[in-house]
C-alpha cells in the first residue's frame, strides 16, 4: 500500500497558479522532503495542496522538462531517481562549464555580493536544519555568479544544480562529514575570489565539484 504524501507548509500556498504548485514541488524535491522514487499521485497532490488537478498535471510535466520529476507510463509521475550513470554525464558537463561561470564571477563581482556570500556561509555553519542548509547553499553559489552573468549559461548550470542537489542530499544523509568538508571549500573558494585570482577560483570550484561528486559516487555504488 502507498504512504499517504505528507508535506510540510502546504497551507501556505498562496495562489493556486502553476508556476506556484511547481516552485512548491520543487523546493519539496530538493530539500529531499520528497525523496527520490516517491510517486506523486495527481489527486492526492491536489487535495494536499487544495488546487484543481490541472494545475497540478501541468507542473508535473514542467518539473519533468527540468530533470526533477519522470514519467513513468506503468507509475505514473515519480520523483527522479538518481543512477550512477547521470550522475557521471552530469558532473562531466557542470566541470566543462564551471570555468567560464567562475571566470565571470570573479572579475565581475562587487564586495558587497561577496559580503553576502560570507554571512550566507556563515549562517550555513550553524544551521542544523538540511533543508535550510541546501537553500543556503544555492543562495552562497549564486552571489558568486557576479554582476554580469552570462544569462544562458546560469541557466544551464542552475538545471544542473538543481538535478544535483537529489546527489547531493544522497551523498549527505551518508555521510555527515561531507558537509563540513563543503564548507571549508566554500571558505577557501571565497578567499580566491576576494584575491581575484581567477586560477586559483576555477582550481578551487573544480576541486569543490570534484569532491562531492566522490561522496555522491561512493553512495550511488553502494545501493
Amino acid at each position: 500500500m502507498t504512504a499517504k504524501l505528507n508535506l510540510s507548509g502546504a497551507k501556505g500556498l498562496s495562489r493556486t497558479t502553476q508556476a506556484n504548485v511547481v516552485e512548491y514541488l520543487r523546493r519539496a524535491i530538493l530539500s529531499g522532503e520528497l525523496p527520490p522514487g516517491t510517486r506523486l499521485v495527481q489527486a492526492e497532490l491536489a487535495d494536499i495542496l487544495q488546487v484543481s488537478v490541472t494545475p497540478i498535471r501541468e507542473a508535473l510535466w514542467e518539473l519533468n522538462s527540468q530533470g526533477l520529476v519522470d514519467l513513468d507510463a506503468f507509475r505514473g509521475a515519480v520523483v527522479h531517481t538518481p543512477t550512477l550513470a547521470e550522475l557521471e554525464e552530469l558532473f562531466e558537463v557542470r566541470m566543462a562549464l564551471l570555468p567560464v561561470s567562475v571566470r565571470r564571477g570573479v572579475q565581475h563581482h562587487t564586495p558587497q555580493q561577496l559580503d553576502q556570500a560570507e554571512v550566507i556561509l556563515a549562517q550555513m555553519e550553524t544551521e542544523a536544519d538540511q533543508t535550510r542548509w541546501i537553500q543556503l547553499n544555492r543562495e552562497f553559489h549564486t552571489q558568486l555568479y557576479g554582476t554580469q552573468p552570462n544569462q544562458h549559461l546560469q541557466q544551464v548550470m542552475e538545471r544542473l544544480s538543481d538535478i544535483a542537489t537529489i546527489y547531493i542530499n544522497l551523498s549527505f544523509a551518508q555521510n555527515q562529514a561531507q558537509r563540513a568538508s563543503s564548507e571549508q571549500e566554500h571558505r577557501q573558494l571565497l578567499a580566491a575570489y576576494r584575491e581575484q585570482d581567477v586560477d586559483q577560483a576555477i582550481a578551487l570550484a573544480l576541486a569543490h565539484l570534484h569532491s562531492t561528486l566522490e561522496a555522491a559516487r561512493s553512495v550511488l555504488k553502494t545501493v
